[in-house]
């Protein structure tokens, strides 16, 4: 029950629930699996302006009450979920497309719109917005923004940050700070957009984006699916790949316990001839020689399909093969999600790593990920849905991202830091960077109210 007594936060235009229910509803992110015990918000603000999110700011401020930004709800490290005794700022209600401008190739937008919402609107006037995480249909522009998220397309199109041109953001004080432009390149100050992007709201709170268009290429993007005997020849065919010079705009790889989830989970027969990895890749702009570079790359390295189309309906079900694939795992019970990067020499050697790992601690492996840029999801499956994780999963986990830190790669891709990997940071970060990480935490946030304890 709450000690604090809201009555003095008045809300220009938006609202703020009280109730149990409410509170309950929104203390917790959907997808985050590893959390057992369940925070309950003093209150849940629902702002539908800026001014909704400057109220409460200064009313948080002046009060000394934690504020957690929340979007859609769908982090999986726990960074937009309640903390004890704090104000959960659900950002969903400003979801307004303010700008389309095809002239300066740029769109306007509010953090609660939807990446497929955008995307779906910029296309009708011949654009498409890049950043395509495999929760585009449901992850907000503003969560996508904090975190700084990857997806499917990041390989040739970057993360979510080659995407944002400028920000309005709302600081611990509940001043509103313009950052960036309109223009591609703008040198005129120290880079605070870019300090912004992937903060997890610690330092500020995005209100408003400018957010890049491109335009939509010439030509039809051939898709493909290409089968492997083993992964490991997989990911030495995906490092192949992206040094043949063809620039492919996705390369997304899945191991053998995908498969067969996949399998059963959409009743197609991916796996029916003993397939033990799957190689899922787009390249939308194709010439004739990329096309036939990709085939005798991916048959050196040992495939045994190659299942090629340029149909649209065909390219859907097969992007949609991917977008499945944490559905697919998740009818067995509870998916324990992890995201790393590694260099790409070590790839295959990563990949291994992770099997042995699964075989050793007795773990059910989803091994799945954007490959080309060395961003892999090596997820667990728990028949309990609920509880503490068992000891061997949290061995495999351990023992896997100090495996990552030590071939030179980060426990922390696409998805962020959140509380789940706080404990991973010292590990990977030298203590000279975690001082000067708290120092510009202490600048931006002096009272420590914007979501203390995430991120850093």
């Amino acid at each position: 029950m709450t000690t604090t007594n809201f009555a003095p936060l008045q809300l220009p235009d938006g609202e703020i629930a009280l109730d149990e229910q409410t509170r309950a509803t929104y203390g917790v992110n959907d997808y985050t699996q590893e959390i057992t015990t369940k925070v309950m918000p003093d209150a849940v603000v629902f702002a539908t302006t800026i001014a909704d999110v400057q109220a409460t700011v200064k009313f948080a401020a002046t009060h000394q009450i934690a504020v957690v930004p929340q979007g859609a709800k769908t982090s999986i490290v726990n960074s937009a979920a309640a903390l004890t005794g704090s104000l959960v700022l659900n950002l969903s209600h400003m979801n307004k497309i303010l700008a389309i401008d095809p002239k300066d190739q740029v769109a306007v937008v509010q953090p609660g719109v939807l990446n497929g919402d955008l995307d779906t609107q910029v296309r009708q006037v011949g654009y498409f917005y890049a950043p395509d995480p495999g929760s585009k249909p449901i992850s907000s522009i503003g969560g996508n923004i904090a975190t700084n998220a990857g997806g499917m397309s990041s390989l040739k199109y970057g993360t979510t940050k080659q995407s944002v041109l400028g920000l309005k953001v709302v600081l611990a004080n509940g001043e509103l700070l313009t950052l960036g432009g309109k223009t591609f390149k703008n040198n005129a100050a120290y880079d605070l957009t870019d300090l912004m992007i992937g903060s997890e709201g610690t330092l500020g709170i995005i209100v408003e984006a400018t957010v890049r268009l491109l335009p939509i290429a010439l030509g039809q993007p051939v898709t493909g699916l290409a089968t492997f005997p083993t992964i490991h020849e997989l990911m030495q065919a995906v490092q192949a790949v992206q040094a043949s010079g063809v620039n492919p705009s996705m390369l997304e790889i899945l191991n053998r316990v995908s498969i067969e989830a996949l399998d059963e989970y959409e009743g197609s027969h991916l796996g029916s001839h003993g397939e033990q990895a799957l190689l899922i890749f787009q390249i939308d702009v194709a010439a004739a020689d990329a096309l036939s570079t990709v085939e005798q790359v991916l048959h050196t390295y040992g495939a045994t399909k190659i299942d090629l189309t340029e149909d649209q309906q065909r390219t859907s079900e097969i992007i949609k093969i991917r977008q499945d694939i944490f559905a697919a795992g998740a009818q067995y019970g509870r998916l324990i999600v992890e995201d790393v990067a590694v260099p790409l020499g070590q790839l295959a050697k990563v990949a291994d790593k992770a099997e042995t790992l699964a075989s050793k601690y007795d773990q059910r492996l989803l091994l799945l990920g954007h490959a080309g840029d060395g961003n892999l999801h090596p997820d667990i499956i728990l028949e309990d849905k609920e509880g503490a994780l068992p000891e061997k999963t949290q061995r495999f986990i351990d023992e896997l991202l100090a495996f990552v830190i030590q071939v030179g790669g980060t426990i922390s891709a696409e998805h962020g830091i959140g509380s789940l990997k706080n404990a991973w940071v010292p590990n990977q970060l030298d203590a000279n960077v975690r001082i000067l990480q708290k120092q510009i935490k202490q600048v931006f946030d002096p009272l420590g109210i914007l979501n203390p304890g995430r991120k850093i």
